[in-house]
């Protein structure tokens, strides 16, 4: 099943490029001049602030920050890493994993948490700028013991870990959308069954996510019934909580990108008794996201970023986004306030940002404007 997936990903890679400017939205210039440049102070405007809500949010200095909390944000889709020079929209070579990793802290980028992300509880260091991690298939390369009990250096927690202790700023967040035993043909979740729900316990514990997709990872769920796709989704969750009783499964990553024909069963359904309700779903490639309070933000159309060099892959979005400076998200710090420029403010939803009680913090040079 993993060789047909493999084969399937490097056929759609060249048509899932072709599609991402047109999917994102995303005006192809370079060379933009970043419009905050001047000095400013701000303080912060609560947008339907509740009463029971009374924390004051301190000023912070915009000539240091200069916060665009409208910009885009990378969410990177890896699969399988390899100890090898191989590159492709599947298997990674873990060097090349790492020289990913490192060139994001290197350009201040800081890992942030899917759900909280969708949520619009963005907790990111202030001038640092959010990035989504994501992992598909639970697969060796991924989550490795070695022989003698420790975690491979060259699977992706390992390396994770090892950014973390050089690198305390770097936090442990990404969601990996893993597939269980609930399919016989498939092999175990991560390819070491006596470790599996040892693993699962141990992601959750360091503070990675669990997500759902799917029992058997096909394609065809597009021309399944009702009541297969609700199966499917739900008895993904119910294996995941046989390995974490509890746990909230509320993200989807669905296999290949393909939909069912009725898409409001992403959203939520029941199947054997276990219920499901996904916050997101997320796509199998294109370009990076809006910002969660944005009006163009779309939860269950969130899109990725394959890794390796080519056209619309991670280095292709990353350099963009690194000469389209206005088009960046950069935090204010503060994941309770949204704070944008005015020239950007029209890009965020006011109601949205009012139904999660958070604020709106806008500027304009040395003025602040109040939100409205």
């Amino acid at each position: 099943m993993l060789d047909t997936t493999q084969r399937f990903h490097r056929l759609n890679v060249a048509r899932i490029a072709a599609a991402a400017v047109l999917i994102a939205g995303i005006p192809m210039v370079s060379g933009c001049k970043n419009p905050f440049h001047r000095r400013t102070v701000a303080t912060v405007s609560p947008v339907a602030k509740p009463a029971s809500q009374t924390a004051a949010i301190l000023p912070v200095d915009l000539t240091k920050v200069q916060p665009n909390e409208a910009g885009m944000v990378p969410i990177l889709e890896y699969h399988d890493l390899v100890n090898t020079a191989k590159a492709t929209g599947y298997q990674y070579s873990s060097a090349a994993f790492r020289k990913d990793m490192e060139w994001l802290y290197a350009h201040n980028y800081r890992p942030v948490s899917l759900s909280e992300y969708v949520q619009g509880r963005v907790d990111c260091p202030a001038g640092m700028s959010p990035v989504i991690l994501t992992f598909d298939d639970a697969l060796k390369g991924q989550f490795y013991y070695t022989p003698d009990g420790k975690i491979d250096p060259t699977c992706a927690v390992g390396i994770l870990d090892d950014m973390h202790a050089r690198h305390p700023d770097w936090p442990l967040k990404g969601t990996f959308f893993v597939l269980t035993n609930g399919d016989p043909k498939l092999p175990p979740a991560f390819y070491q069954d006596q470790y599996a729900q040892g693993k699962m316990e141990y992601l959750v514990k360091e503070g990675y996510e669990i997500g759902n997709h799917t029992i058997h990872h096909r394609a065809g769920i597009r021309h399944w019934s009702d009541d297969q796709v609700m199966a499917e989704f739900a008895g993904a969750v119910k294996n995941i909580q046989a390995m974490l009783p509890n746990y909230n499964v509320n993200t989807l990553a669905l296999p290949f990108g393909v939909y069912p024909k009725n898409q409001k069963l992403v959203i939520d359904g029941q199947s054997g008794g276990v219920k499901y309700h996904n916050i997101c779903a997320l796509l199998a490639g294109a370009g990076p996201v809006h910002s969660p309070m944005s009006k163009d933000f779309k939860p269950y159309r969130m899109q990725r970023i394959i890794p390796g060099n080519e056209k619309f892959a991670i280095k292709y979005w990353l350099d963009w986004l690194e000469r389209n400076k206005a088009d960046k998200y950069v935090s204010d710090g503060d994941p309770n306030t949204f704070t944008v420029n005015t020239i950007s403010s029209g890009k965020l939803d006011p109601a949205k940002i009012a139904k999660a009680h958070l604020h709106l913090r806008t500027y304009n040079g040395t003025t602040v404007a109040s939100a409205k």
